[in-house]
């Protein structure tokens, strides 16, 4: 099937972080829930997605806060509605949401993180496809974090899937040096693998869906507590955490209305197979070279002619811009560079780090790369920053030998 217009697929031509919490960790999906965004993180700002927009005298029966919908429906749905793969679409507390995602302002927030999620959508679909699981799932990055790679909670869950630091193992690596949770393409893999273990251990997909939130040793006890195991069976008996009992209503009623676009008169990116025939990055095609040793991720996008920070987007995990000294890590290439990649690093030498510089009050990059006898380009491309860069007091910096 085509692409819509020629627009689209220019928008999204080569451009380049679950929730999945120990079974004790608190919540951490705090960062979706108000018309206010984030500069930071493209989220809504001081909300949490335990607290929407609850029913008040401001509220209409169609929206939120007077603002009108149209919510004239037919009384039988039409042939081409296609109910939500996780049923309960008809549920009140799911209607609850989708007139919410309905006002204008939660529209246009909710067609926004569709359509700029789109490379990354297609990857994650693609893998919920080749898994058999949900379709839902899709969305599931949508509560978690607006589908921003680098959302970050108030709990410090980080990336489009929300990992928190004592919840990365075994299924990312996080070090001085790398930080998958931020790789939109690994964190997907690492929430989808964690979803499965969630429903092949409770045998429920909503109460898997509900244990990515609250976590896996959370959702244990309840369920000990519980004459029925059934999702709606412990919202209606208030077992679960308010955040947790919102969460999947929240999911069915964003799928549904991304599924059933038209049905609802909602301005909402169709989910329809044409974006599957978009160019190969947007479908997660790439090459990899794996290096032995640091190397900087600027000089070998420099080398083969490729722009820096569309470079660094294909391999965000890397927050200081090289590889780890310890080696075996992969760099993301675009599709076919390969072999120029492999000759460029051929040519290229490891950095070595004899220097592990802690910033003090009074530093600039021009007195530290004096102080060491390099430059402040390099001093920036082997630490990630910029040369007009404020220096935060206590920052660690790289210093490679000469």
């Amino acid at each position: 099937m085509p692409v819509k217009s020629a627009a689209v697929l220019a928008a999204v031509i080569f451009s380049a972080a679950l929730f999945c919490e120990t079974p004790d960790s608190p919540s951490a999906s705090d960062a979706v829930t108000a018309p206010e965004i984030s500069a930071e993180t493209g989220a809504p700002e001081n909300s949490a997605a335990d607290s929407p927009p609850e029913k008040s005298e401001s509220m209409t029966a169609s929206g939120i806060s007077g603002q009108e919908t149209d919510q004239s429906l037919p009384e039988e749905k039409p042939a081409a509605y296609r109910e939500p793969d996780l049923g309960s679409a008809d549920r009140p507390e799911v209607e609850r949401f989708r007139k919410m995602y309905l006002s204008s302002e939660w529209n246009k927030l909710l067609h926004r993180d569709l359509e700029d999620a789109l490379q990354y959508r297609l990857y994650v679909r693609k893998c919920i496809e080749d898994a058999g699981l949900p379709e839902c799932l899709e969305y599931l990055p949508v509560i978690e974090s607006n589908y921003r790679t680098t959302a970050k909670s108030s709990s410090g869950a980080l990336g489009m899937w929300q990992f928190m630091e004592n919840s990365v193992k075994p299924f990312l690596t996080l070090n001085e040096f790398v930080d998958e949770r931020l790789d939109p393409w690994k964190s997907t893999d690492a929430a989808l693998k964690k979803l499965k273990e969630n429903y092949d251990y409770f045998g429920d997909w909503l109460i898997a869906i509900a244990a990515y939130n609250c976590g896996t040793g959370a959702m244990t006890r309840i369920l000990r507590k519980a004459e029925k195991k059934d999702f709606w069976y412990l919202y209606e008996n208030s077992l679960l955490p308010k955040q947790t009992a919102d969460y999947v209503p929240k999911l069915i009623a964003v799928a549904d209305l991304a599924i059933n676009s038209d049905y609802y008169g909602a301005d909402i990116p169709s989910h329809d197979e044409e974006y599957k025939y978009l160019y190969n990055e947007k479908n997660a095609v790439f090459d990899y070279i794996t290096v032995d040793g640091a190397y900087s991720l600027t000089q070998l996008a420099a080398s083969l002619r490729i722009d820096r920070e569309e470079f660094l987007k294909l391999n965000p995990s890397f927050t200081k811009g090289i590889t780890s000294p310890a080696g075996g890590d992969r760099i993301r290439l675009p599709s076919g560079t390969m072999e120029a990649a492999q000759t460029a690093l051929s040519q290229m030498e490891p950095v070595e780090f004899p220097f592990r510089y802690t910033v003090v009050k009074g530093d600039s990059l021009w007195s530290i790369s004096r102080k060491f006898g390099t430059t402040v380009d390099t001093i920036c491309g082997l630490n990630n920053i910029r040369e007009n860069d404020i220096l935060r007091i206590g920052k660690i910096l790289y210093i490679p030998s000469e």
